[in-house]
């Protein structure tokens, strides 16, 4: 699934963009060491959803990722079950910055 993705959009504070894969250097590789530790099914989260991230591989959702705190939470579709997890501080630090920049 986290090899399968071509593009992203990103919600965060109401706003959404989309970008391809390749446009954004260390994207796919922090996504993917993110959504990894997401290892935890069905478990709640700890504070509010700040960002969301779809995958599309063309224009068939794949999987969601979403940021809450220090935690996230991986959905694979469609209808998968969800995964929650707490990645290293440090990727999460990194996908964040680099989200707010683009």
């Amino acid at each position: 699934m986290l090899d399968r993705w071509t593009s992203l959009g990103f919600t965060r504070n109401g706003e959404s963009v989309r970008r391809e894969r390749g446009d954004i250097e260390g994207l796919a590789a922090l996504v993917g060491t993110v959504a990894r530790s997401a290892t935890a099914p069905d478990e709640p989260l700890a504070a509010p959803v700040e960002a969301r991230l779809e995958l599309y591989r063309g224009n068939s959702l794949v999987a969601v990722l979403e940021i809450a705190g220090n935690q996230v939470r991986w959905t694979p579709q469609p209808g998968g079950a969800a995964w929650v997890g707490t990645p290293p501080a440090q990727a999460l630090d990194a996908l964040r910055s680099l989200l707010s920049t683009r």
